[in-house]
């Protein structure tokens, strides 16, 4: 999320107290992750997490928060395909 921030407000100090701290849920894809899915599913809308890196979220096509996935997910056509990244459990919840 530090990144993130700082990338939103690149003139602002963005802190972070542990230089290796990391989120093991935004570990588990990455840029080239996406592009192969996008290989793969070509028609399909990439809607990622956002606490995955700004590389990931360069290459989705929405970005949502825990708060907003069911809304962000309820508001493409039914027949739109959804490459929902990376939370597997979210994406559980969301679908039904």
């Amino acid at each position: 999320m530090a990144e993130t921030a700082k990338i939103l407000a690149p003139k602002r100090t963005v802190l972070l107290p542990v230089l290796e701290a990391g989120c093991s849920l935004a570990e588990t894809v990455t840029a080239d992750d996406v592009l192969g899915l996008r290989k793969e599913h070509p028609d399909g809308l990439v809607v990622s997490y956002i606490n995955t890196s700004a590389a990931v979220k360069a290459e989705s096509d929405i970005c949502f928060t825990s708060t907003n996935a069911v809304e962000v997910v309820l508001s493409l056509p039914e027949d739109q395909e959804v490459l929902f990244i990376p939370d597997f459990f979210l994406g559980n919840h969301v679908r039904w």
